[in-house]
């Protein structure tokens, strides 16, 4: 095979070290910034921190003119997700809701525990895992009183929860239907992957019953909850973030501070700067003109990070200057290349720049995500307005009658929110909302 040598011209990206430590400083935030700088700091002695006051609005200052700001002098808020975190209920978690019916019956002390920690650590689908029974079973825990404990469990509203697999679980919740259910039961038990495969002739075969009654039967089964865990979000644990920025009215308009308090105040050192010109040669002056060199562009990439961040949140606020003011519940439809469209950059720069961000005004703390959304439809209205007004209209609700996702949907569509039902049911899952059902049993 010959080789054959050819010349192209071609343009390529080279991204050299200080143009990524650039970019890397610009997505961070602002505790992550504060920590950065205190650790270059120990390796770099030409970054000298400043002491007491250096020079601009001091947070007292700042909090004289916004009450809700805090008295602190950084208010510490808790992580919210893409959107101001649901209220907590007793469905804001299915150990949560199991424990408050264990608190109910008149168990053992023993018993009582050892149901409390079966229930602790169900899976996000509400079932046992295998392992966990062992691990008890190796700690000493008596087979009967572990299978008591699995029955009270399994005994348990919803339906189905504290099984140790996806038959059991189906078939727990058939025993709560009305009637008999042989073919269901025995399908669920062992036949399952069959089902899966469509084969009802071969479970009508091994079952001895039609195939009509094997079809009815896979409906019934159909019909029913593999994942009794849905609709009771997982209890993470609690996050504290500080806010990157606040945004208050003052004197009637709408203002953007970018988090100065917390990040720690430096400057390159006049004696070290001094010491690198006096001495021109050696090792020494080689060393300390790399570390100013480094030091100087470490706090115009601080700089130009803060700078970016406030354009990019003032252009955020003004375009959705109706949620700010208080107009409106939830932000409008906005992307992030209006935005960069807006400030005349990049929409990568916009990205980063806002990545992991916190804001912090008179409605809550947010994360920055959350006022970015696609438009539904050609109403202009947005996922979180679509979820805003889906929490009022459960919160408003007859408690007798709760509305049920079909309803909720067609009223939703009512409002202009162009949303199928399946939306709708994610949307309330999202929230953390129950089902109708769960919601009209919480008030027996």
């Amino acid at each position: 095979m010959a080789l054959e040598q050819a010349l192209t011209l071609a343009q390529t990206l080279h991204l050299s070290p200080t143009l990524l430590q650039s970019m890397e400083i610009l997505q961070m935030t602002t505790l992550e910034l504060g920590e950065y700088l205190k650790d270059l700091a120990l390796e770099n002695p030409t970054l000298e921190e400043d002491s007491g006051e250096t020079g601009g609005l001091s947070w007292e200052a700042f909090a004289s003119q916004v009450p809700w700001a805090g008295s602190g002098p950084i208010p510490v808020g808790r992580g919210e997700g893409a959107e101001p975190a649901a209220e907590t209920d007793a469905f804001s978690s299915l150990a949560l809701h199991l424990t408050e019916q264990l608190e109910r019956r008149k168990l053992q002390p023993k018993l009582l525990a050892l149901c409390r920690y079966l229930a602790e650590n169900l899976d996000p689908k509400g079932y046992l895992e295998p392992q966990d029974l062992e691990d008890l079973r190796c700690a000493g825990i008596p087979e009967p009183m572990l299978e008591e404990a699995v029955a009270v469990l399994q005994s348990l509203d919803p339906a189905g929860v504290g099984a140790r697999n996806v038959g059991e679980c189906l078939v727990l919740q058939l025993q709560r239907l009305p009637g008999k259910h042989e073919v269901e039961e025995a399908i669920c038990r062992d036949h399952l992957p069959l089902l899966a495969q469509g084969k009802e002739r071969a479970l009508a075969t091994i079952l001895g019953v039609r195939r009509e009654r094997v079809r009815q039967a896979a409906a019934v089964i159909r019909s029913l909850e593999p994942d009794v865990g849905r609709g009771f979000p997982e209890v993470a644990e609690t996050g504290y973030v500080r806010p990157d920025a606040w945004v208050a009215e003052i004197d009637g308009s709408l203002q953007v501070f970018v988090n100065q308090w917390e990040l720690p105040n430096f400057h390159v050192s006049a004696y070290y700067a001094k010491l690198a010109d006096i001495e021109p040669t050696g090792e020494t002056a080689v060393y300390l003109r790399d570390k100013l060199r480094q030091a100087r562009w470490v706090l115009q990439c601080v700089q130009r990070r803060q700078d970016t961040l406030r354009r990019c949140l003032e252009a955020l606020v003004q375009s959705q200057r109706g949620f700010f003011v208080g107009e409106q519940t939830a932000p409008g439809p906005l992307l992030r290349w209006e935005l960069a469209d807006i400030l005349e950059v990049h929409p990568s720069t916009v990205t980063r720049a806002l990545r992991n961000k916190y804001l912090q005004c008179r409605q809550g703390l947010f994360s920055v995500d959350w006022f970015f959304a696609r438009a539904m439809g050609d109403s202009g209205q947005s996922e979180q307005r679509a979820k805003v007004r889906l929490r009022q209209m459960v919160a408003q609700e007859d408690p007798r009658y709760p509305l049920s996702d079909q309803i909720l949907t067609e009223r939703l569509l009512s409002e202009g929110f162009q949303l199928a039902r399946r939306t709708v049911t994610k949307y309330r899952q999202a929230l953390g909302l129950p089902s109708s059902r769960q919601r009209r049993r919480a008030i027996k």
